[in-house]
C-alpha cells in the first residue's frame, strides 16, 4: 500500500477569506431527496476518502489537492476495483467539493481536470422488450384499486413517454396541460432543462383514472405520483415518490409477467419506447428531442432496431 500523502496547510489569509465549511450532512441530505440509494453510496465513498487522507474535521477539506486525489485513485486501483467503481467514487468526491465551492467554502475543486478511469456507458446495454411483453407489462397492475391505478399510470408514462426515473418522480399534477388543444406533459430533465411532450392517449387515460380515484385531479401543485400513505414534508406539503420506490414498482411487475430480470431495469423501457417510435416511422431528430438528448449520437444508441438487409445502401445505388 502506498504511503498516505501529507497534507500541507493553506495560509491564514486565504483561510479567513473563505466561509465556514458546512457539514457533509447538508450535501448528503440534498442527494437523499433524489435517491436514498445514491446518497448512501456517496456517504460510503466519502468516508473511505476521509479515512485514506486522514480528514478529521470539515476544515481539512481545504488542504486537499489534485495530487491527493490522484494518490487516492491509485490506491483504489491497487485494491483491484473496477473502472466503473473508481469512476463512481471520484464522481461522489467531486460532487462534494463542487458543493463546497458553491457554498464559497472552497476556492477550487481538486477533482477538476483529474484523469478518471475510462468506463463504457451503460446506455447501449439497455435491452428492449417486445411489443407483446410490453402489453403484458402495462396490464400487470390491477385496475380495481388506487395502488393498481397509480402503478398502471406509472408504467404507461415509462412506456409511452420514455422518461427517466428522475423525470417520472418530479412530475406534478400541473405537468399535464393543454397546448393547441392537445394534452401535453411538461418534463424536467437533466440539467433542469424542460421539454413539452404530447401526452399519449393511453398514458393520459391512465393518469386521469388514477387521479380521479385518488381524488387529486384538481390539486395542481401536488406530485403526480405519491405514496398511498400521503407522506408530507416539514412544510406540510405532499412528498413525491422517490426513485427507489419507482424502481421497485417497475421491477416487481417485470418479474410478475416474466421479463428477463438479469438485464431488465427501468431504463430498458426508455430504450423500448425510442425503438418502438423509430420502428413506426418516427424521425431520428424528433426522437432526440422527445428523449431530451443533447447529442443525436446518444439517441442512436437507443435505436435497437434490427438491420433490414433490404435497407442496405448496397441496394440503394442505381446508375
Amino acid at each position: 500500500m502506498p504511503n498516505k500523502p501529507k497534507i500541507d496547510l493553506i495560509n491564514n489569509d486565504e483561510y479567513h477569506q473563505l466561509k465556514d465549511i458546512p457539514p457533509e450532512g447538508d450535501w448528503i441530505n440534498e442527494r437523499r431527496t433524489r435517491s436514498k440509494r445514491t446518497a448512501d453510496a456517496y456517504q460510503f465513498d466519502v468516508n473511505e476518502f476521509k479515512k485514506f487522507l486522514g480528514i478529521k474535521k470539515p476544515e481539512d477539506y481545504r488542504k486537499v489537492s489534485r495530487k491527493h486525489v490522484t494518490e487516492w485513485i491509485n490506491h483504489l486501483k491497487d485494491q483491484k476495483l473496477t473502472n466503473e467503481s473508481i469512476a463512481r467514487k471520484v464522481s461522489a468526491i467531486s460532487s462534494l467539493f463542487k458543493f463546497y465551492c458553491e457554498q464559497s467554502a472552497l476556492r477550487d475543486n481538486p477533482c477538476k481536470n483529474i484523469t478518471r478511469p475510462q468506463v463504457h456507458s451503460n446506455i447501449g446495454k439497455s435491452d428492449i422488450i417486445s411489443d407483446s411483453e410490453a402489453k403484458k407489462f402495462l396490464d400487470a397492475p390491477p385496475s380495481s384499486s388506487v395502488r393498481g391505478l397509480r402503478d398502471r399510470a406509472i408504467l404507461a408514462v415509462f412506456c409511452y413517454q420514455a422518461l427517466r426515473r428522475s423525470e417520472v418522480k418530479d412530475l406534478k399534477v400541473k405537468s399535464i396541460h393543454s397546448k393547441d388543444g392537445v394534452p401535453h406533459l411538461l418534463v424536467r430533465g437533466k440539467g433542469e432543462k424542460t421539454r413539452d411532450l404530447p401526452l399519449h392517449p393511453v398514458a393520459m387515460q391512465r393518469i386521469y383514472a388514477y387521479l380521479e380515484a385518488d381524488k387529486r385531479k384538481d390539486d395542481l401543485d401536488e406530485p403526480l405520483f405519491c405514496a398511498l400513505k400521503k407522506y408530507k414534508d416539514a412544510d406540510g406539503l405532499l412528498k413525491h415518490m422517490n426513485t427507489d420506490s419507482i424502481y421497485d414498482i417497475v421491477k416487481s411487475y417485470a418479474q410478475q409477467v416474466g421479463l428477463k430480470m438479469e438485464n431488465f431495469h427501468p431504463h430498458c423501457l426508455r430504450a423500448t419506447g425510442a425503438t418502438n417510435a423509430l420502428s413506426n416511422g418516427a424521425d431520428m431528430g424528433k426522437v432526440q428531442d422527445f428523449l431530451g438528448h443533447a447529442n443525436i449520437q446518444t439517441t442512436r444508441i437507443y435505436d435497437k432496431r434490427k438491420d433490414d438487409i433490404e435497407d442496405s445502401p448496397t441496394f440503394k445505388i442505381k446508375y
